[in-house]
């Protein structure tokens, strides 16, 4: 078969890839024209118009990660090679390994560089043409893609043109988008020499203050972002686009203090907001065949977009071998499930976080209080303290289990409640928010 995919991102890449080693032809049409052949750093200074999230923290979670391992060790290997680390979880188990632990890594790059690796490996299979440059007009009366003026001829047509682009008559996918409810400010910084990446609990610092949350990404070659969440509606912290307020701001968390100082680290980007976030399933959509976040996607702290779109390409060469003729309706049927169960978690933890930043009473120790977040924040509390509950929750978080894994096992519930018990209630990592919006206008930060 010939497959036509409608864009050149990570979702288009890997699904180009896929079809290709599964015995397929394919062309890939993408609108910005980066060069395959170029040293790795070419991928900063390439402008991805269609793509505002370039720049944004992207990692690959643990289903990720085993993906490449089993399905293309080559784009691996040149990630390793171009600076990408990896972080392994057991490192945190207190008794011995058992099988299955060693799925649960997390590999940490930015984007620029994870598109530049797959872009590399899928330039050189000689049955994808990779069209640079190209702009996807929008379908033909006889349903062919229409780029530059031409149709584009092929069997299968593929949308990967993610959450933001819609050509137009390009066919409307049916779903109503959910507001994640939260406003990212993130900056990257590169460590100082001599310095090392904090340790943290579970995964690396993050951190809710009641009104505001923080997390961090670790990057490729020493770098890491740090992002501020804070509400939709909070128009005051909306004073976080600037950079000295963003550097004031951490000043008064822990441990951003320490990662933000001029000692620990050096900043390589400004602030980066990111507003406007949604939750939206689209896997119901028959007209056209979706992978990534065309298919699905959800809010950007879950970090599902990478796996994901891995994930869809996996489902897309295996439908392709076991229903040729009816590939579109076997794919949906083995990527669908499991993105709208996370779809709905996803919903679900926003909700929460958003009614917790109101005010609203939400207990994190109880399943039966808000299980959303029980699962999510609680069981992240709870990780460190049990070799059980971390491998349910780095399974059930890094996408390595289906959420029923977790969510019927009540012994397990019971096991991370009478944790989060013993531990009792946590301690803001950072002032009220009076307090800050105070500190603010004393140094003349907020009017």
């Amino acid at each position: 078969m010939r497959f036509v995919v409608a864009g050149g991102g990570v979702a288009g890449l890997a699904s180009a890839l896929a079809v290709a080693r599964a015995g397929h032809d394919a062309v890939v049409l993408e609108r910005d024209a980066p060069d395959p052949a170029g040293p790795p750093e070419s991928a900063f200074a390439l402008e991805r118009r269609g793509i505002p999230h370039y720049f944004q923290p992207h990692t690959f979670l643990p289903r990720g990660r085993k993906l490449l391992a089993e399905h293309a060790p080559d784009v691996l290997t040149s990630l390793a090679e171009a600076g990408a680390s990896e972080q392994d979880l057991t490192e945190k188990l207190h008794g011995p390994l058992e099988p299955g632990d060693e799925d649960l890594v997390y590999l940490w790059a930015r984007r620029p560089l994870i598109e530049w690796a797959l872009r590399r490996a899928v330039a050189a299979e000689p049955a994808v043409d990779l069209r640079g440059g190209v702009h996807v007009d929008g379908l033909s009366e006889d349903g062919s893609v229409v780029a530059d003026g031409q149709p584009v001829p092929g069997d299968v047509i593929v949308d990967a043109l993610g959450r933001y682009r819609r050509p137009p008559g390009w066919p409307e996918a049916a779903g109503e988008p959910t507001d994640c409810g939260a406003v990212y400010y993130c900056r990257y910084f590169r460590l100082r020499p001599g310095a090392g990446y904090l340790d943290a609990p579970l995964l690396n610092p993050r951190g809710d203050l009641g009104y505001l949350g923080f997390n961090t990404f670790r990057g490729d070659n020493r770098t890491f972002a740090v992002i501020i969440l804070v509400p939709s509606e909070d128009r005051d912290l909306r004073v976080l686009r600037f950079e000295q307020v963003w550097q004031a701001v951490c000043a008064r968390i822990t441990p951003l203090d320490v990662m933000t100082s001029p000692d620990f680290a050096e900043p390589i980007t400004g602030v980066m907001p990111m507003g406007g976030l949604r939750n939206v399933d689209h896997t119901r959509s028959t007209e056209l065949l979706a992978v990534g976040d065309a298919f699905c996607h959800t809010d950007p702290a879950f970090a599902y977009g990478l796996s994901f779109a891995l994930a869809h390409a996996r489902a897309l060469a295996d439908a392709a071998a076991e229903a040729p003729g009816d590939l579109a309706e076997c794919f949906r049927a083995k990527a669908g499930p499991e993105s709208r169960e996370r779809h709905a978690l996803a919903c679900g933890i926003d909700a929460g976080r958003s009614a917790r930043w109101r005010g609203e009473p939400v207990d994190l120790a109880r399943p039966d209080s808000d299980y959303p977040m029980f699962s999510f924040a609680g069981a992240l509390a709870a990780a460190p303290h049990d070799d059980l509950v971390l491998r349910r929750t780095v399974r059930r978080i890094g996408l390595l289990d289906r959420v029923a894994v977790f969510d019927e096992d009540a012994a397990l519930h019971d096991r991370i409640a009478a944790i989060l018990a013993a531990l009792g209630p946590p301690k803001a990592p950072g002032p009220p928010r009076d307090e800050l919006l105070a500190h603010l206008r004393e140094s003349h930060l907020l009017g």
